[in-house]
């Protein structure tokens, strides 16, 4: 029952993520508008939370090796709350970046202390189909996200009075009715910040003194040209990933003149959703497959949808670009789990290292920002061609997964 429990709530963590990393690329367009910047400084924004994450990562792997998941966790959330409250305090684009820098701090503490947890709780035979659940429930968040902020959006701009709109109305300025679901995802994270206090989480095996150090350790992996390589193979996804719910909303205006807050709001909801039923899927065949062969379907089908995108007409756009988000469901979860299964030991500082390829979520969205402003973001999008071929080489050269 208690390992029950123990998922449950490292599922609801990764969804707490996927909320608010969606709902940053949500609302790129209406920060566009009310802060007056053009592709490039609104780039920052998803910049910003990535180069945190990053930053982070590898700090947040040699802490976890030291301090108790609870503690860890604690700080997460901590980071959290606070980035949420500058956000929707100062409502200022110097302040959002700062919060987003802070969130994506948390962020990064919060999945780095997860996955370890999760390979102890589920162990290593079954790491791939789990890290796909995560997966699962950080897109359920990431679906979301995009509804609730367009709904809350619009009930407050015609005015409403029921529950909890009445109340945003009192505490959400004129003008900025966007960052009302902020306000919403506070109380979650705190309720979540209680939580940490009351789980039995796995018991902290504290580093033996005469153990390797934590530079004995990296040196160790670093030997492992597997390691090197599933790390920019994880960058080349994460800039697809956030390079497309960055931009979509914004391309779907300038392309198809579609309205951001309602069709595009929609579609990054649709891309989040599809992320989830490609989770289901990919759960279902990983239980029958070997998981490379289950990343090169996949990826293949990914390239075509995106091809439909962008060279579709309107109605075909609308659909062929969320579904890239299907496609891509199995590919952080199946090359962690094989960057994670490829090494015997170090599984925290592995955990660390990889979570810092997430750095390619602050790179694509700014490559094709950048490029937008120089090519248009039609053209810019077709820089997310590369990522995807990257991905699809993991299935010609990593080695294969432990099986049940």
């Amino acid at each position: 029952m208690n390992k029950l429990k123990l998922i449950v709530f490292l599922n609801l963590m990764f969804f707490q993520v996927g909320l608010l990393e969606s709902l940053m690329t949500a609302l790129i367009p209406e920060i566009i508008q009310s802060f007056q910047i053009s592709y490039g400084l609104a780039s920052t924004m998803p910049f910003a939370y990535y180069i945190a994450f990053t930053l982070l990562c590898i700090p947040a792997g040699i802490a976890a090796s030291k301090y108790s998941a609870r503690k860890m966790l604690f700080g997460g959330f901590m980071f959290v709350l606070t980035g949420i409250l500058i956000f929707v305090i100062f409502l200022m684009y110097k302040t959002s970046v700062v919060s987003l820098f802070i969130i994506g701090s948390a962020a990064a503490i919060i999945q780095v202390t997860a996955v370890p947890l999760v390979r102890k709780t589920c162990g290593a035979e079954n790491l791939a189909f789990h890290t796909t659940l995560n997966q699962l429930m950080f897109g359920a968040g990431a679906f979301l996200s995009p509804v609730i902020y367009s709904w809350l959006t619009s009930n407050m701009l015609d005015g409403r009075s029921f529950f909890p709109v009445n109340v945003l109305l009192h505490i959400v300025p004129e003008g900025f009715e966007w960052t009302s679901a902020y306000w919403i995802f506070l109380s979650l994270a705190l309720s979540l910040t209680a939580l940490v206090f009351f789980m039995r989480l796995p018991k902290h095996e504290k580093p033996d003194p005469s153990a390797k150090t934590e530079n004995s350790a990296y040196k160790e992996l670093f030997r492992n040209k597997y390691v090197i390589l599933f790390f920019f193979s994880m960058v080349a996804y994460a800039s697809c990933e956030q390079g497309i719910a960055a931009w979509m909303s914004k391309y779907f205006q300038d392309v198809h003149g579609l309205d951001p807050l309602t069709e595009g709001a929609f579609r990054l909801s649709l891309y989040w959703l599809l992320l989830i039923i490609g989770c289901f899927a990919g759960m279902f065949l990983l239980k029958f497959f070997e998981s490379r062969k289950v990343l090169a379907v996949m990826t293949v089908c990914a390239i075509v949808s995106l091809i439909l995108a962008l060279y579709g007409g309107t109605e075909v756009s609308k659909i062929a670009f969320p579904m890239v988000a299907a496609f891509e469901s199995v590919m952080w979860p199946v090359i962690m789990s094989l960057a994670l299964n490829s090494v015997k030991k170090h599984h925290e500082v592995l955990s660390g290292f990889m979570f810092t390829a997430s750095i390619g979520g602050a790179l694509g969205p700014v490559i094709i920002g950048a490029m937008g402003d120089w090519l248009g973001l039609g053209t810019s999008l077709h820089y997310l061609f590369i990522p995807l071929l990257v991905v699809l080489s993991v299935a010609f050269w990593a080695k294969p997964t432990p099986c049940k």
